[in-house]
């Protein structure tokens, strides 16, 4: 899917999904039990144009690399196919697809990935040891954090595809629990994608 966690409003800090690299972690007093919530952010793969983009024009210049070929991109109200420069910051498109008009970017005009989404769901699962997956209570607002059942997934609905959600976790360790820095729990998003016609 084409859709990210972020744990940051600015997007830039994306919670890695498997490697690691940048998981929604952290450290925790398990002797005396302590619990911590966190604000996490729900958005479509996306970046900023480097130059601007004349109308006629059939390579662009990213900010940074992002997209597959064969993807739809959307910027402003145009829809663009990738045709070449996966995971670059140059790309080949087809511009005007989907019947969108062919039309002038400036610089720093947002590029999303052209995807909406139905039915999302977002879970904690526990990947490594014993399931501990109900450390983890999820929430639209913090202040539903308190009545949110823990383990429970959390419905987020429908998603389009330049607009970004919020929602709340928090992780509560239970008394006597080793200090640890918590990696295994996860976050998993699952609902239908659904490319922009």
């Amino acid at each position: 899917m084409a859709i990210h966690l972020y744990e940051d409003i600015t997007l830039v800090q994306q919670v890695s999904e498997g490697d690691l690299s940048n998981p929604d972690d952290d450290t925790y007093n398990g002797t005396d039990g302590e619990s911590k919530d966190k604000e996490l952010f729900l958005a479509n793969e996306q970046t900023t144009l480097a130059v601007a983009l004349a109308s006629g024009e059939t390579s662009l210049q990213l900010d940074e690399p992002r997209f597959a070929d064969g993807e739809v991109i959307i910027i402003d109200n145009e829809q663009l196919r990738v045709l070449s420069g996966a995971g670059t910051t140059t790309l080949g498109v087809e511009r005007g697809y989907g019947g969108t008009a062919p039309a002038a970017h400036d610089a720093g005009a947002a590029i999303y990935s052209g995807y909406d989404y139905t039915g999302l769901i977002i879970e904690p699962v526990d990947t490594v040891g014993g399931d501990e997956s109900d450390w983890y209570a999820l929430a639209l607002i913090q202040a539903e954090l308190d009545t949110a059942t823990p383990g429970a997934p959390l419905n987020m609905g429908d998603k389009a595809h330049n607009v970004t959600v919020s929602l709340w976790r928090r992780c509560i360790v239970p008394a006597g629990t080793p200090v640890q820095n918590k990696t295994d729990l996860r976050l998993r998003v699952t609902g239908t994608e659904n490319p922009i016609l």
